[in-house]
């Protein structure tokens, strides 16, 4: 068989617009050019495609079968057409990111469909994980790049940029009865705190932890079933408990008198290897990482 891409297209904007008028204005054709391509293709195939009648034209149940399988081919043909412009532009043919498992919301969500969207043909793949291990995927390679809370230091061989940053608020069980109060200090070394991991893993647990009595999670969706099952407290970024503190669920408690005003702030930075050379792909999704706001 001879067919052709033309004739292909032709068939398919046929088939979309339902005449060869239609789709000759949508292919810039005469209308004439159009119906003579789609008979040379049911010349090539042997097969009637459409029946033609004086008002109007019918697929036939053939025609239907080859539509699909011709819609196929011209879909990867225009991906192959995609891929050797990415190959000529130095684009990637793979590109990695690893996000902390707490932070994948409908923004990351939003952000990493933009990238697939611009970029077609790279193969992308999501990681989601906790604070440390998005760190390590990237060190390892694993990743070209690293999406998490920040972990207060810096890596010889990392480039970190800063991300959102997010307010972090006090919340504990409602058995506690702490709503909405100023609880001291020696009230809380009382309280079982819920800490999280990585400040243990960065050496930070002495500016995190207040309490006596502590227990470590790495994941700070976890830490809030944790409090809402046992009586016990954490510092967690409000967009992540919001929900459970307007439903009764968690307490908001403060411990200094200032904190209602001038909340305590996190952030999120932005990681890859130093060593290896930027392209579009990072860089673009560098910069939509960066625009995320503050919450």
């Amino acid at each position: 068989m001879a067919m052709t891409l033309e004739q292909l297209s032709a068939f398919v904007e046929t088939v979309d617009k339902g005449s060869f008028k239609q789709a000759s204005i949508k292919l810039g054709k005469h209308t004439s050019t159009v119906s003579g391509l789609i008979a040379n293709l049911e010349a090539e195939l042997g097969m009637e495609l459409f029946v033609r009648k004086p008002r109007s034209l019918e697929i036939t149940p053939k025609g239907t079968e080859m539509y699909r399988y011709a819609r196929s081919v011209l879909r990867e043909c225009d991906l192959l057409d995609v891929k050797a412009n990415s190959l000529l532009e130095g684009l990637p043919s793979t590109f990695t990111i690893a996000v902390d498992s707490d932070l994948m919301g409908a923004d990351v969500a939003k952000t990493c469909a933009k990238l697939v969207n611009k970029f077609p043909s790279i193969e992308f793949k999501i990681i989601a994980v906790d604070p440390m291990q998005v760190r390590s995927h990237v060190l390892n390679e694993q990743a070209d790049m690293g999406f998490g809370i920040a972990l207060f230091r810096g890596h010889h061989e990392l480039t970190v940029a800063d991300g959102y940053s997010f307010n972090v608020v006090m919340v504990a069980s409602p058995q506690l009865d702490c709503k909405e109060k100023l609880v001291s200090l020696e009230q809380v070394r009382g309280m079982l705190q819920v800490s999280a991991l990585f400040m243990k893993q960065t050496a930070q647990e002495d500016t995190h932890n207040l309490s006596s009595r502590t227990i470590y999670s790495n994941n700070l969706r976890n830490s809030i079933e944790l409090i809402k099952h046992t009586e016990a407290w954490a510092m967690l970024p409000e967009f992540l408990c919001l929900k459970e503190i307007e439903a009764g669920e968690l307490d908001k408690m403060y411990i200094s008198p200032t904190a209602s005003k001038r909340p305590n702030q996190w952030a999120t930075e932005i990681s890859w290897l130093t060593a290896r050379p930027r392209n579009a792909v990072m860089d673009y999704m560098i910069d939509e990482l960066a625009k995320l706001p503050n919450r």
